[in-house]
């Protein structure tokens, strides 16, 4: 798994920074469809168990635990980054975390690429360190289980157009 990788490449020192940084709080921009997006402070629980963020109205929902992580992507990549594709954002300030049984996104934009590298980062440490293989195996099947919408675009296409008029 790249997260793996990710993690043989560290130092102790780089990753205690990342966790620290993390763990402290970062400004960033949450983008959702159909918003122009909400700037709430993210950071890593005392446990490094969860994201959290503030300021929400569901304060016990505004977290996404490191388990249902399924991958972190850098850059403007998503649905919901190519909805808001006006060009505002610079693409090293952006990453989108996948995360639950149906691959929701949370798309986030930083103020400078080192805060987005430093969160790419330290998740995709936290990520290799889950070592419960049962929740790695849990995570694939959770993916396989739910394709992605250009899957399910893809399959619809095949399908109509394989349709034959008897």
């Amino acid at each position: 798994m790249a997260e793996l990788e990710v993690c043989r490449n560290l130092s102790l020192e780089k990753v205690e920074r990342c966790m620290s940084v993390m763990q402290s709080g970062t400004q960033m921009v949450k983008l959702k469809a159909g918003s122009k997006g909400l700037v709430r402070l993210f950071y890593l629980d005392e446990h490094r168990s969860c994201i959290r963020w503030k300021p929400s109205r569901k304060s016990e929902k505004a977290k996404i635990t490191i388990d249902s992580l399924y991958k972190v992507t850098e850059g403007g990549q998503s649905d919901i980054f190519q909805r808001h594709a006006d060009g505002s954002f610079n693409q090293a300030c952006c990453f989108t975390v996948y995360h639950g049984n149906h691959m929701e996104s949370l798309d986030l934009v930083t103020s400078n690429a080192e805060e987005a590298r430093t969160w790419i980062t330290g998740l995709g440490y936290l990520m290799a360190g889950i070592s419960d293989e049962d929740s790695l195996a849990k995570r694939q099947r959770t993916h396989d289980q739910y394709p992605s919408d250009k899957s399910l675009q893809f399959l619809f296409l095949v399908m109509t157009n394989s349709q034959k008029t008897f």
